[in-house]
């Protein structure tokens, strides 16, 4: 996989289907592109309501639609995407400075993230779009 080329991108996930029941499984080395650090998972999100609306700015994860089904809005400042995450077989890689929001959740979805690293309370995220926009005009400014 390479995922230096694109900050945002659907990646297949393995699912093993048996006569007893399926299983889905995500290993490191096998398409998922870091070490896993942490994992935690999105539910019962009332109607109407969205998740996430920021961005990241060190961690990079893969959104997996456990279950149900929701959109996802990515932004890298200049573009815009929208997925529709409803097969439990696709994840979204989501690089750091993407702003992403999660929108249109049925109510038995469960989004499960797998990320590459452990939660900094304080400074993990842009929480602000505006911020968000000048830090990666920044970021460019300093290249």
């Amino acid at each position: 996989m390479h995922m230096k080329d694109r900050k945002y991108e659907l990646i297949k996930l393995n699912k093993v289907v048996e006569a007893d029941g399926s299983l889905l499984v995500t290993e490191v080395g096998n398409r998922v592109p870091f070490e896993i650090k942490r994992i935690f998972c999105v539910k019962e999100v009332k109607e109407g309501c969205s998740r996430g609306n920021h961005a990241t700015k060190k961690t990079k994860l893969i959104l997996v639609p456990v279950s149900g089904s929701c959109k996802v809005l990515v932004d890298d400042g200049v573009n815009k995407e929208v997925f529709e995450m409803n097969d439990d077989r696709v994840g979204l890689y989501i690089d750091e400075m993407i702003w992403r929001s999660m929108y249109d959740f049925t109510p038995d979805c469960v989004m499960m993230a797998i990320c590459d690293r452990v939660f900094e309370p304080g400074n993990e995220t842009y929480d602000n779009y505006e911020e968000f926009l000048q830090a990666i005009k920044d970021e460019e400014d300093d290249k």
